[in-house]
């Protein structure tokens, strides 16, 4: 027992060591997806209490459920989104900031340019409960299921200062306004946005390999059904509730007890987890590859009409085949019983690698990035190489106009500006519960917190407070 402890712990001390620089400094680029943590998957809401010395007895039928409240902290997605994790943008329609409003149709109403600066401080929340039952078969065989029910809201927060000079009524006033009209059919920015329904549904079938009085060991199979839609792309920072991925997945949990008498005891847990998610279709949008970030919020033209310009977004948003593939988590916890009162500490390291997409189409509508010097010109053509931050003033990173039409083609899309990258994260909780009897069955009511720390800009901080009402029959 003491070589499993000790292969344990160096797992921890290895993973902690690894992470402890903080926020990972590799290369960056801006994203048009945010992939939430699951909550059904995650094993300190499912295992907090539910491993206990007192209560583990592979008899048990077990509900508990568990109200919770989920939040964001610090500033890491304020970057995730950006150009170059600028946070704010620097707007100048003559072409010298992070991006031209030119390409948002926000022109000057007068003799100066407009300009102002864009800043993000996108937040997550999300409330519900946990649900949790295990139910006991023979042969040391009993299946455990978790799921969610909840309601999440995210909002951007966009905020844009100008400078008091708006943009002509024939496009848009502010860069803000241009995010959020009708005609962008994708990526938008209007204000919070909700969406409620249930997580994933986790089905565990666990099989009791060893028992004794100081130790319990379970192996296990796992199946995660999926009761998501999966991502739309209507906008940029997209609730996500559940998801459209089958999970496929195993793992081992142990419980030792290394002290118990009639008034106190002291437990390890522990629990490693591997899960596969399986491939699905979703909608994402995408950059061009020689345009750079945000090359999806520039304009577009079809060829038979140069004049008519349009999002170029909603014909870089595309249904795509989608795989998560793996993920990982390693749980370690100690239990303390002292009478009938019960506290919990613990930690959890989780990993998800990074979406393998793939397109479902071959090719892309006919249209090109829009050539706004040819239009103000009168002979527009298309702008194949212009980018996000370039104007019409001469001589300050002005555009360069094609000399024929040059179509975009699904070649040229950046497929990793359209998913999910790699995620990690290093979660504490603390937990204190009551024990009693209601009817001779026992119960558990208790309060718990759990600080998550993502350690790349892809993955946020989070609090997350919860109650739990464990009833064993």
């Amino acid at each position: 027992m003491k070589k499993i402890f000790n292969i344990i712990l160096s797992l921890l001390m290895v993973s902690l060591y690894s992470t402890s620089s903080g926020k990972c400094n590799s290369c960056f680029l801006s994203s048009s997806i945010f992939v939430p943590r699951q909550l059904s998957y995650n094993p300190i809401l499912e295992n907090a209490y539910t491993l206990d010395e007192t209560l583990s007895d592979i008899g048990d039928f077990k509900i508990s459920v568990k109200p919770f409240y989920t939040q964001s902290v610090g500033s890491t997605l304020s970057q995730y989104f950006t150009i170059n994790r600028d946070n704010p943008l620097v707007v100048q329609e003559n072409g010298a900031g992070n991006i031209s409003s030119l390409w948002f149709n926000v022109i000057s109403s007068d003799s100066n340019f407009y300009n102002s600066l864009l800043s993000f401080s996108p937040r997550r929340q999300a409330y519900g409960a946990v649900l949790y039952c295990a139910i006991p078969f023979r042969c040391n065989v009993h299946l455990a299921v978790t799921t969610a029910v909840m309601s999440v809201r995210h909002d951007m927060h966009l905020c844009e200062q100008t400078n008091g000079n708006l943009g002509m009524c024939v496009g848009y006033r502010t860069v803000t306004e241009s995010f959020a009209n009708s005609e962008r059919l994708f990526g938008k920015i209007d204000g919070a946005q909700k969406k409620s329904g249930f997580d994933d549904i986790q089905l565990k079938v666990l099989y009791n390999a060893y028992k004794d009085y100081h130790l319990y060991w379970d192996l296990y199979g796992l199946v995660g059904m999926p009761t998501g839609r999966g991502s739309k792309a209507r906008y940029l920072f997209e609730p996500l509730v559940g998801s459209k991925h089958v999970q496929l997945g195993c793992g081992t949990a142990l419980n030792w007890r290394i002290k118990e008498n009639d008034c106190n005891a002291l437990s390890l847990l522990a629990e490693a987890k591997y899960r596969y998610a399986c491939a699905a279709k979703e909608w994402r949008s995408f950059d061009l590859k020689s345009n750079g970030q945000w090359s999806r919020y520039m304009l577009a033209v079809s060829e038979s009409d140069k004049y008519a310009v349009h999002p170029l977004i909603n014909d870089l948003t595309l249904k795509t085949r989608v795989t998560p593939g793996s993920s990982f988590d390693l749980y370690l916890a100690t239990h303390i019983r002292h009478r009938s009162l019960h506290f919990e500490v613990g930690y959890d390291l989780w990993y998800r690698g990074a979406e393998n997409l793939s397109f479902c189409c071959k090719e892309l509508p006919n249209v090109g990035i829009a050539d706004l010097k040819g239009i103000v010109l009168e002979d527009p053509q298309s702008a194949s190489t212009a980018n996000i931050c370039q104007g019409l003033q001469p001589g300050i990173n002005q555009m360069t106009s094609d000399l024929t039409f040059q179509p975009v083609s699904i070649r040229n899309l950046d497929v990793v500006s359209g998913a999910q990258r790699a995620s990690l994260s290093n979660s504490l909780y603390a937990s204190m519960a009551c024990e009693f009897a209601v009817r001779r069955y026992p119960t558990l009511v208790g309060l718990n917190i759990m600080y998550e720390h993502g350690e790349f800009f892809n993955t946020p901080d989070n609090v997350t407070l919860w109650f739990n009402v464990d009833l064993y029959f």
